[in-house]
């Protein structure tokens, strides 16, 4: 179903029968919404001043919807009162031709008694309002109950936003979606820059017999606290339980994705693990699969400096008109110099040699276990010459910028696999390529050659590319 074509509250055509199929699913977006919905409710007035906060979270908003081609903010306002204010933001997602438009807005009770609730600065009440045959397919559904986005916020500017979506069920032919209720806390402080609590949502199935999609508690949690004066450290976590994909696509069981940032003398430590128990696809079932990513020797206040300069208004309207403009010219001249600003952090990141790694990926296949580990390091970082890599002529240039073969001298890659044989040389003759079906069909002779070691049925073998050329499990490789 497709909203009116103008704001909430204007006069619009209603919708016809063969859009009603899309109601269901504008239903299923209702709790992604409304965790935005929370976010804007919760930045209102987190500065002291309702009306420039929420021009900002706007433009915020605006400018990543724009960016990622998902949308805009149409418009929005505010009007101030002596004890409450009404902020209003209309979004568009979607294209123009095809798109949804809801209407978001806070009430915002101002201090020092605020709904006389407790003792702050103001109390924001944030709903989604939406037009009327949605509101009553939405109501329908929630039984009359209401979703609540609730934020208090103290006097020192720091937020504490109560989320609840009610349980509720909508059936719309043979389909029947259902969903238990969703519950969430969350209080930030530091303009949001530090920020605890979590949310539980025991799941919602969707479907009916075999084409039944089902998801299992879903559990967010984190915890992070301002580091420096744009930058924050902690660590968040997000668990599934299991994930059923209808007429037996496929099943996710114990997902676990956890992040933890810290600081590490003078540089800043980025540590995410992602673990599941087993995921079935295709009639085949993969167990105990892990990955672990690493992002180390990142100098903190050359992050600081880009951190600050990317939160700019200016800046963020100027990677919106990039990504509106395409690949013109004067996108070209644009991205110039937004480049040219960021040189000197840029500069300063790459000369503490920073590392990304991929520290382990991990399955046990049917044929048995297959480990990998990747990595990434600049090496003599300080060297790179930014101004001439990033020059008017190589950036219009792209991928056939000469400058860019340069990097090659400054970057050390490698790569650590061990497996099963026949894991490996299933999963390269899966590939379809001809060079990594070769490789499946060669194996016994690499092994005789050196390059790759056997212990009983487990082969390893280490491959390094840097300044230095390449090499397998130690032997030199020529690369032409």
């Amino acid at each position: 179903m497709t909203l009116p074509s103008d704001p909430p509250g204007s006069s619009g055509k209603s919708p016809s029968r063969t859009s009603r199929p899309r109601r269901g699913l504008l239903i299923g977006g209702v709790t992604a919404l409304l965790l935005v919905a929370a976010w804007v409710g919760s930045t209102v007035y987190a500065a002291g001043q309702a009306e420039a906060t929420t021009t900002k979270a706007a433009t915020t908003l605006d400018n990543m919807l724009r960016s990622n081609h998902l949308g805009s903010v149409e418009r929005h306002t505010f009007v101030r009162g002596l004890t409450e204010s009404t902020d209003d933001m209309y979004i568009v997602l979607g294209k123009r031709t095809d798109a949804y438009r809801l209407h978001l807005r806070n009430r915002i009770q101002h201090g020092p008694l605020p709904g006389l609730r407790q003792v702050g600065q103001a109390a924001v009440d944030t709903e989604i309002i939406w037009d009327a045959p949605i509101q009553a397919a939405l109501d329908k559904a929630f039984g009359g109950r209401k979703p609540v986005v609730h934020t208090l916020i103290g006097l020192n500017g720091g937020t504490d936003t109560t989320i609840q979506i009610p349980a509720g069920q909508y059936t719309e032919g043979s389909n029947t979606a259902s969903w238990q209720a969703l519950a969430g806390q969350f209080q930030t402080s530091s303009a949001g820059r530090g920020m605890s609590g979590g949310l539980t949502w025991p799941g919602a199935t969707i479907g009916s017999g075999q084409d039944t999609a089902e998801l299992k508690n879903i559990r967010y949690t984190v915890d992070q606290q301002p580091y420096l004066k744009s930058l924050s450290q902690g660590k968040s976590s997000l668990s599934v339980a299991s994930l059923k994909l209808p007429a037996n696509m496929g099943q996710l069981d114990d997902l676990t994705l956890a992040t933890t940032t810290a600081a590490n003398s003078q540089n800043l430590e980025s540590h995410t693990q992602l673990s599941a128990a087993s995921v079935s696809a295709a009639g085949t079932t993969y167990r105990d699969l892990k990955f672990k990513l690493s992002a180390t020797s990142l100098n903190s206040a050359a992050l600081e400096e880009l951190a600050e300069m990317m939160q700019k208004p200016e800046y963020q309207q100027a990677l919106s008109n990039v990504s509106a403009q395409g690949s013109t010219q004067q996108s070209i001249a644009t991205l110039q110099k937004l480049l040219n600003d960021l040189i000197p952090p840029l500069q300063k990141l790459l000369a503490g040699n920073p590392l990304l790694s991929v520290d382990e990926v991990s399955v046990q296949m049917p044929q048995g276990q297959l480990k990998v580990a990747l990595g990434a390091a600049i090496v003599d970082g300080g060297s790179i010459d930014l101004k001439t890599l990033l020059g008017q002529g190589n950036l219009a240039a792209g991928t056939s910028n000469p400058a860019l073969f340069s990097l090659l001298g400054n970057l050390k890659l490698s790569a650590d696999i061990a497996g099963n044989q026949a894991a490996i040389a299933g999963l390269l003759n899966s590939s379809g390529d001809k060079t990594a079906t070769g490789i499946a069909q060669s194996i016994d002779p690499m092994v005789q050659q050196g390059m790759i070691t056997r212990k009983g049925d487990l082969l390893s073998t280490h491959l390094e590319f840097g300044k230095g050329g390449a090499s397998i499990n130690g032997k030199p490789v020529p690369l032409q």
